[in-house]
Order: C-alpha cells, then structure tokens, then sequence
C-alpha cells in the first residue's frame, strides 16, 4: 500500500500512512480489463479502520488549470455532463470495491477547489449529489444493506480540518516527503 496518493497534475497528494489501506489503482485495474470507455472511476480510495473512503480530486484553482481556462473551458461542476460523470464515478467504482471484498460503510467525497466555488455551491452540489446517489433505493429495501452512507463536497481546507477526513491530510507535493 502506497503511504501517499498523488493525483494526475502531480500538485497534490493525499497522506495515507494511518489508512488501514489505499488505492489509486482503479482506472488502472478498469484500463488493464478495456474497461475505460465503459467504466468511470474514482480518483482514491482510503480504508478506515470502519469505513471506506471513495475520493474523488477536481482542482481547478491551480495556477495550471487557471491559466488554461478561459470563460467558456472554466470548469463548472454544474454543467450536465460533469455532474452526469461525477455521480458516475460513485457508481462505477463500487465493481471495484466489491470485488476487493470492500464491504464497509462508503462515504463519497468529492475534494473541489474551482474559481466560483464557495461554500455555498459546495452545499447545492453536495444536495444535488445526493438526490442521484442511491439513498433513495437503499431506503426502498427493508434489508439493513447500504451502498452509500453519506456525500460530501469539500474543499482542500475543509477536508484538511474535517476530524475524520483530517487524518489523511491533502497537501501540496512538496510537503508530503515523496
């Protein structure tokens, strides 16, 4: 298991050394199966001792996103098709945590830094989220079986002081020791 979890850009990384496991391999385990095309996929995955964090990574607020945006490329978590992909992401990688024998209650989290972003978007984005999350068909079935416990919308500051989330730290590369 990797003690640190890097995301594509290579600015930032999530510490996982008090994870009871982790994983980035997701898209590369769906890649290797040409599953790509079909198949969305989380950025991380961090185990607790009694839960499993599913992470999805947008950072928009980097000095390389900001300077390739323009007002019309500038991302928008909002936009159809992001949004239909974001909650796809949540549904295609539990195939992966279930055939890793991931059994433990899921929080999705999605970690967002984007120039509108504020605390107020994060909450109507968390809300929309979880109107096409499986809470509802959970609640259908009188079985005591959950997919999802719960959705969040944090920003890098909010997860990093955040007490549960807290403990895997999202810093910038050059603080994590790599």
């Amino acid at each position: 298991m990797p003690d640190v979890l890097i995301e594509e850009k290579r600015n930032y990384g999530i510490d996982c050394r008090n994870a009871v496991w982790a994983s980035d391999e997701i898209h590369a385990v769906y890649h290797s199966c040409g599953l790509p095309d079909i198949l969305c996929d989380a950025d991380f995955v961090v185990e607790t001792e009694d839960a499993i964090f599913l992470i999805e990574y947008k950072n928009a607020n980097t000095p390389e996103a900001r300077a390739h945006a323009t007002a019309a490329t500038e991302y928008d978590p909002f936009q159809s098709e992001k949004f239909n992909k974001i909650v796809s992401k949540y549904y295609d990688s539990l195939h992966y945590l279930r055939l890793m024998g991931k059994e433990k209650p899921i929080h999705y989290i999605f970690v967002l830094g984007y120039p509108k972003g504020d605390s107020v978007s994060r909450k109507m984005l968390r809300n929309r989220l979880k109107k096409r999350l499986p809470f509802r068909l959970q609640e259908q079935f009188d079985t005591g079986i959950r997919l999802i416990d719960s959705v969040s919308v944090l920003n890098i500051s909010e997860w990093n002081a955040d007490d549960k989330y807290g403990q895997y730290p999202i810093l910038p590369v050059s603080q994590l020791g790599t």
